[in-house]
């Protein structure tokens, strides 16, 4: 099996432990192999799509398997209801970079490209709701046959999920396992660093991924930590932007609330002129009216 890269990943830490473990072709064909149920065998060409600022920042895996199909990974702990918009950018992107021969464009023959295929790879504890996310969920007019349209196929990997796809990529169960080992470790109440220090040695007593984590174990190391951070800055932001939109929210009701106040005053008063003006209210009950409505309202 071809060997991981490693080189720029023990510089820089940025990178994720799923992106670099499935970065070597061999566990990128597997993996493909697992969650489409195909059965591309071994030494099938795979080609990773270079990598420019905008992918290397928000997709996780993309590269073409043979010269037919063009497939896109992307690695979801919270699922994000704009992935199938964000995946149509990475794919215009990947075709227009390095796919298509923009002169031929504009000829007459037709241009042929890889048929792309999307996968959403989902770890995160909460329910799996959808298995299937579509671009055109997001459309302000719905059509029941959408004239654009990308599917994703979103594959629960958790560990014990009985997901068939981990049973048939011994990479990918190796990587389940070793993410519930952490968590499980996490919940007994270990630190941080023990949690994922003790994951990693039992996947290595157990001979569970043993030969990568035995070369990379300092580099996994600072991946899963770095992921860590990440996961816990993500949370504290949903939970800012939560308390934020409560607090506008509030602050809508009570400007909502004085605005119906101020028009239900406005009414009274309208209503009190015409009593008086037909004898139906004297001064002194309209005054006291007023007065009373002044001060429920402060």
């Amino acid at each position: 099996m071809e060997k991981t890269d490693m080189s720029k990943t023990s510089k820089q830490y940025k990178d994720t432990l799923f992106r670099t473990l499935f970065s070597d072709n061999d566990r990128f064909l597997e993996l493909f192999n697992a969650v489409a149920d195909s059965k591309y065998p071994d030494g099938t060409k795979v080609e990773p799509c270079p990598t420019n600022s905008l992918l290397a920042r928000f997709n996780d895996l993309a590269a073409c398997i043979g010269s037919q199909l063009i497939v896109f990974f992307e690695h979801q702990s919270t699922i994000s209801k704009n992935l199938p918009l964000r995946m149509l950018e990475y794919a215009t992107e990947i075709l227009y970079s390095t796919v298509i021969d923009k002169d031929k464009l504009y000829g007459s023959a037709q241009v042929m490209i890889p048929a792309p295929m999307f996968f959403v790879l989902y770890n995160g504890e909460q329910k799996l709701e959808n298995h299937v996310m579509r671009l055109s969920d997001a459309f302000l007019m719905r059509d029941s046959e959408p004239a654009l349209e990308l599917k994703a196929k979103v594959v629960n990997i958790n560990y014990g999920g009985g997901e068939a796809s981990l049973e048939r990529s011994p990479a990918l169960k190796g990587y389940s396992y070793l993410i519930a080992e952490i968590r499980r470790n996490l919940r007994s109440g270990m630190s941080r660093d023990n949690a994922i220090t003790a994951a990693i040695d039992t996947c290595i007593g157990q001979g569970i991924l043993r030969a990568f984590l035995t070369e990379y174990y300092a580099e996994v190391m600072k991946m899963l930590n770095y992921e860590y951070d990440a996961e816990a800055e993500r949370r504290v932001l949903r939970q800012e932007g939560l308390q934020e939109g409560r607090q506008e929210g509030r602050q809508e009701g009570l400007q909502e609330g004085r605005q119906e106040s101020r028009q239900e005053t406005l009414q009274e008063v309208l209503e009190m002129m015409t009593k008086l003006k037909q004898g139906e209210l004297s001064v002194d009950d309209a005054y006291a009216r007023i007065k009373k409505a002044s001060l429920e309202n402060q």
